[in-house]
């Protein structure tokens, strides 16, 4: 491909080349690569360009204006384009021939349930034949085979790049963080469908306001190419989406309380071991076996379900599939035997998230004490920290506050700040393992303790380091 194809717009002859590749890091150029200068968190990509041209780019693409006298630097092309960030989407989709334009893309926003949601189509929709593309907090990849990422939503040229790998899938189900809708990331996405689970608090330190974590939400909802919306009707926020989508749009809905929503579900019983559910649709009807915990789980099967009724599968293979269903690494999961304390890792690291887990496990009769370990991340939003101290003492009988990730921030800080909404905890230890540990030790026979925050995550942030820790390792060992 030709520069002037990649930026479809006309260029000096002595501008024009052929392209091997894009890149957004001057470390990964290699002979023939185009180098994208963005402003980044900490420097401006501008000042890695000579690094970029050393490692062989053939062309620079740049945010900041620049004058005439500027394109060139030697005799490599030096190209100002306005609204940079926002482009790069579609310059690299059309770099890789527009891969989503051959898949059905099902993309997953809202601020928990993302992972479950994804995991659970992907498991549906993956067959011996029929491989499903994922793309996640956990990794991306087939189904099953997934290489771990560092961002729920990687950057446009990355992503792009891994459409264009999995040649060979139907099914693609991403899910797509506040971030990467506001930075531009599944800009020349074309999605088939758009699924919302919720909104809640979380990541004001990077959107300030809920009004803009929001409208970066909205913003999957009215990508062009989209064809179905699928909304919780149990969402305050999903109804105003929902009261706002294209005419062009299908909506979809789902809940646990709204009898006239698209697929709705009736709980029988909770128990340790899931809930049995009443389940209504357009498509049918019919009882089975959820193993997930607690009504927020029931949500998320809810959102999955209404994706592949739409899709054309059966509903009563479906049904006879969901006991069966493997639940997601660190989240609400369960580990221990029946001659130990019951222990549920979970990713819960907002108020939401926390009170929802919570209030599941205290629906099952049989516990005799809830126990709640969690920390709060450092470098962001403080005001979530009372909140979590505020659930965790209102619904657990035990808490013990640690550590969570606490980055560039003072442990002790974090911690005070949780302690001004649960003044009397059971314990504070701010090693995380000493913290479990302890917890472990305690706990008896018929408690139910949750270890919460961290979820799937095998390392702890501590100012600039990612040292090694897992939580499913820590309890894993103190139970085997």
């Amino acid at each position: 491909m030709l520069l002037t194809e990649l930026l479809k717009q006309k260029l000096p002859a002595k501008f024009d080349c052929p392209i091997t590749g894009l890149t957004l890091d001057s470390r990964q150029v290699r002979p023939g690569d185009v180098f994208l200068a963005l402003g980044g968190t900490q420097k401006h990509g501008e000042v890695y360009i000579k690094s970029a041209l050393q490692n062989g780019a053939i062309a620079v693409l740049k945010e900041a204006p620049i004058s005439q006298n500027d394109m060139l630097i030697g005799k490599i092309p030096c190209i100002s384009l306005p609204n940079l960030s926002q482009k790069i989407g579609e310059i690299a989709a059309r770099f890789y021939g527009y891969p989503s334009r051959h898949k059905q893309i099902i993309g997953v926003t809202g601020t928990n349930g993302k992972t479950s949601v994804t995991h659970m189509l992907a498991q549906f929709m993956q067959t011996d034949d029929s491989p499903c593309g994922l793309l996640g907090t956990l990794g991306y990849g087939i189904y099953g085979a997934l290489q771990q990422g560092i961002h729920t939503t990687p950057d446009a040229i990355r992503l792009q790049a891994l459409l264009a790998q999995l040649e060979n899938v139907q099914f693609m189900v991403m899910e797509v963080s506040s971030h990467a809708l506001v930075q531009g990331r599944v800009n020349g996405i074309n999605f088939d469908t758009a699924v919302l689970t919720n909104l809640s608090r979380d990541h004001l330190d990077y959107h300030k306001t809920m009004n803009a974590y929001g409208d970066a939400k909205r913003q999957l909802f009215s990508l062009p190419h989209l064809k179905t919306a699928v909304i919780n009707l149990d969402d305050t926020f999903g109804q105003s989406v929902l009261a706002n989508l294209s005419p062009s749009v299908t909506p979809l809905t789902y809940s646990l309380y709204n009898k006239h929503a698209d697929v709705y579900a009736k709980v029988r019983a909770y128990d340790i071991d899931g809930c049995q559910l009443e389940l209504y649709s357009r498509w049918g009807n019919g009882f089975c076996k959820s193993p997930l915990f607690g009504p927020f789980n029931v949500s998320n099967v809810l959102a999955a379900l209404t994706v592949l009724f739409h899709k054309g599968f059966p509903l009563s293979q479906l049904l006879e599939q969901l006991p069966s269903l493997r639940p997601v690494p660190g989240r609400m999961e369960r580990i221990g035997q029946s001659h130990q304390p019951t222990v549920i890792i979970d990713y819960a690291h907002t108020p939401d998230a926390l009170e929802k887990a919570l209030l599941a496990l205290s629906k099952h009769s049989q516990i005799q004490n809830l126990w709640c370990l969690f920390g709060c991340g450092g470098d962001r939003d403080r005001g979530k920290r009372r909140l979590m101290g505020e659930i965790a003492k209102c619904y657990a009988d035990k808490v013990i506050i640690t550590d969570d990730n606490p980055r560039h921030e003072s442990s002790q800080a974090i911690i005070d700040d949780i302690l001004v909404g649960c003044p009397e905890p059971t314990a504070v230890i701010p090693n995380r393992e000493q913290a479990i540990r302890y917890t472990l030790q305690e706990a008896m026979v018929g408690d139910v303790v949750l270890i919460a925050g961290k979820g799937h995550e095998d390392y702890q942030e501590i100012g600039d380091q990612r040292l090694p820790f897992s939580d499913r390792a820590v309890v894993g060992l103190m139970m085997d």
